[in-house]
């Protein structure tokens, strides 16, 4: 009860008051600098940025792009093909952020593509600016290439917009090999527009990995943007780890080889015909050819038989049945020189 009820006396307030002051400083200094010493024992504190929030590993983000460099080349390809004319093309950035924030960037005055990313769901955005448009629209058209400020300031007719969707088809179809790394892909384009007139197809606040790329032909410089939401980034996240994501290119698998011959080889048909010797016969001999005559060939009875596929002489062999149907065993390969090799000294 006497400590419940105890007071301070005014001595023992006014001893606390002329205390030592310097003594309780340096206590708070101790106490202040303590969390320093925590920070160089190896913690550190590092901000979060609730905006642009860490949704990738750096490993995965490596993926990313090295697969958007070989886009890079795949562009190449495609538009100097498309243009005949040497273009360049490089992976400039690769910026994390917002949907809301690539749409800011781009602007009211460029071209905007929408690429299905089949068999992925979602869709991914490819835009370029109305310079590159009008730079290409005048080399599809004959012209070198350069764009001219004046045509900057009018819409675009139908017949331009036509040759810019097959610039849209472009950019879609070199997503194929490189993202064959991870995916078969088989991108189309569903929508043009120019400016944000067709931004509706991702949510503004989505995460998205962005693609800057540099091109260069008729002696000027444009960019061409590839965007890609997390919610379509998320389905190849698992595969975007691995050795075999960081060779230079994507190995060809004997299932791709197979169905390369399936739906190129099969469908072609090609003539293969034996011959057993040529004559040759005058004109008037051949009208005057009746049942029983004899024609003399140029080759020996012992001659194997030549085969040709195509109008190509390729193999020899000879003559037989098999069955009811007269048949043609093979037995080696012609040479250009038009000697037969047996197979086992062809092969080697």
């Amino acid at each position: 009860m006497a400590a419940e009820n105890a007071v301070l006396s005014q001595r023992e307030i006014d001893a606390l008051l002329n205390a030592d002051i310097g003594e309780m400083a340096a206590d708070a200094v101790a106490v202040s600098t303590a969390p320093l010493g925590r920070k160089d024992s190896g913690r550190r504190i590092k901000p979060y940025d609730f905006r642009h929030p860490e949704k990738l590993s750096k490993e995965q983000l490596r993926g990313l792009q090295i697969i958007q460099q070989g886009v890079a080349s795949s562009l190449s390809a495609s538009f100097s093909s498309r243009l005949r004319s040497p273009v360049e093309s490089r992976l400039s950035a690769m910026e994390r952020g917002i949907y809301e924030e690539y749409v800011t960037q781009i602007g009211t005055q460029a071209i905007v593509i929408i690429i299905d990313m089949s068999p992925l769901t979602g869709y991914a955005v490819a835009s370029f600016g109305l310079d590159v448009a009008f730079g290409i629209i005048d080399r599809l058209l004959g012209g070198k290439g350069k764009r001219h400020l004046r045509s900057l300031d009018r819409d675009l007719t139908d017949i331009e917009l036509a040759l810019v969707r097959h610039i849209g088809i472009d950019i879609a179809r070199s997503l194929v090999e490189p993202w064959a790394r991870v995916t078969d892909l088989t991108p189309d384009v569903t929508d043009l527009a120019i400016g944000p007139q067709v931004m509706h197809v991702i949510p503004p606040s989505e995460f998205v990995i962005t693609a800057w790329y540099e091109i260069r032909f008729a002696e000027q410089t444009g960019g061409v943007s590839l965007c890609f939401p997390l919610t379509v980034l998320e389905q190849i996240l698992p595969k975007l780890t691995g050795q075999s994501l960081f060779d230079s290119r994507p190995g060809r698998t004997l299932s791709h080889d197979a169905r390369v011959k399936r739906e190129q080889l099969m469908p072609m048909t090609i003539p293969v015909r034996a011959v057993l010797g040529t004559a040759s016969i005058p004109a008037n001999d051949v009208a005057e050819l009746k049942p029983g005559d004899v024609i003399v060939l140029d080759r020996d009875v012992d001659d194997p038989v030549r085969v040709f596929v195509g109008n190509c002489e390729r193999f020899a062999g000879s003559p037989g049945t098999h069955g009811r149907h007269l048949a043609l065993q093979l037995s080696g390969v012609v040479d250009d020189d038009g000697w037969v090799k047996p197979f086992e000294e062809a092969s080697s």
